[in-house]
């Protein structure tokens, strides 16, 4: 696996020209970005997989939606469409991509667009819209940000990683200095003053940059089909057993809330990030389900995949199975959660 990995060295190397060279382009302005009178904030990462992105999205959209018209623009990763498309309560993962159709389904209010083309996207824009999330847009250089939040995962903070394709980077480290605000997502809920002042100190940013933690808060299982009964917290003991079925970049935080759950059997399931679950997948889960010999047992599977396994034309093959999700909120650690707030609303009411 490592002489594949290294083999692939040379096709990093050129990786690395091309971004180099395309951002310096955009630096020079002889690649250029358009600005918008609308206020703009992109949330975005360095690396390939997830670092928590919608969850920010999200709870940006808490923050701000009480005031303003926000809108919601996103590539629409994983959807068998092409274009512009503007999301109504009837939009499926198939049609805007699974995070787009979590945010309808979560803000109905919330005007969720999906375009590859994020200035076509800006374009289409509602005439009262005030402010617009753009959703995975730090490396979409077309559309000049207002406000730029780059995201680093905790757990992968200090690992060595490499470009693509010898490694899951989009851009080297040294890319993060164009961002205004570092936000470092899943940390421990419970975060150590001596751990913050470590990463503080090893994590270096710019004068201008802001640096800021989040956690995830897991809300209880909910029901995947509408004629599925809620989960009974005293029927879910210990001896309950678990199909963790999952399709995200990197399930280890969602199997190890499920663990200090108490389950002790549980049987992880997973597939690749946005999976598109077909009908022999479908089989495979049944199949999988029946095989588990426990007395009592249950699915249980993330929010995003929620989208996909409900939106699907092979759904009607698993609503006789107890299938529940878990919602998640990003939220912004205590002692950051004041400053980060009035860094989002004075720029949107001062842009």
């Amino acid at each position: 696996m490592n002489f594949l990995r290294y083999s692939t060295f040379p096709f990093t190397m050129l990786y690395y020209l091309v971004v180099w060279c395309r951002n310096k382009l955009y630096d020079l302005n002889f690649l250029s970005s358009k600005k918008y009178t609308i206020p703009t904030i992109g949330v975005g990462n360095l690396v390939v997989g997830g670092a928590g992105k919608s969850p920010t999205i999200e709870y940006l959209i808490r923050l701000l939606s009480p005031t303003f018209k926000v809108s919601t623009l996103s590539r629409g990763y994983g959807r068998k469409t092409k274009g512009f498309i503007q999301a109504n309560e009837f939009s499926s993962p198939i049609e805007i991509g699974d995070e787009p159709t979590q945010f309808k389904q979560k803000f109905p209010l919330v005007n969720v667009l999906v375009s590859e083309n994020r200035q076509l996207g800006m374009e289409h824009l509602a005439n009262d819209t005030q402010v617009v999330l753009l959703d995975d847009a730090f490396q979409h250089r077309k559309v000049k940000l207002g406000l730029s939040i780059l995201l680093f995962d905790y757990n992968a903070l200090f690992q060595k990683d490499w470009l693509l394709p010898m490694g899951n980077m989009r851009e080297p480290i040294s890319s993060k200095e164009r961002a205004d605000i570092i936000l470092i997502t899943k940390t421990p809920k419970l975060f150590s003053p001596m751990e913050r002042r470590r990463v503080l100190s090893s994590f270096k940013t710019n004068p201008r940059q802001h640096l800021f933690f989040s956690y995830l808060n897991y809300s209880n299982p909910v029901p995947l089909n509408s004629n599925q009964a809620s989960l009974d917290a005293g029927s879910a003991s210990t001896n309950t057993a678990v199909l963790a079925l999952t399709g995200i970049a990197n399930p280890t935080l969602f199997l190890n809330h499920i663990s200090a759950k108490n389950y002790k059997n549980i049987i992880p399931f997973s597939f690749p990030d946005h999976h598109d679950f077909s009908e022999k997948d479908f089989q495979k889960i049944k199949k999988t389900f029946a095989e588990i010999t426990a007395v009592h047992k249950i699915i249980l599977t993330t929010e995003k995949d929620a989208m996909r396994l409900k939106y699907s034309k092979y759904h009607a093959m698993i609503e006789d199975l107890p299938i529940f999700y878990i919602p998640i909120e990003a939220e912004i650690h205590e002692q950051d959660k004041v400053k980060f707030d009035q860094l989002i609303l004075k720029h949107v009411r001062t842009s």
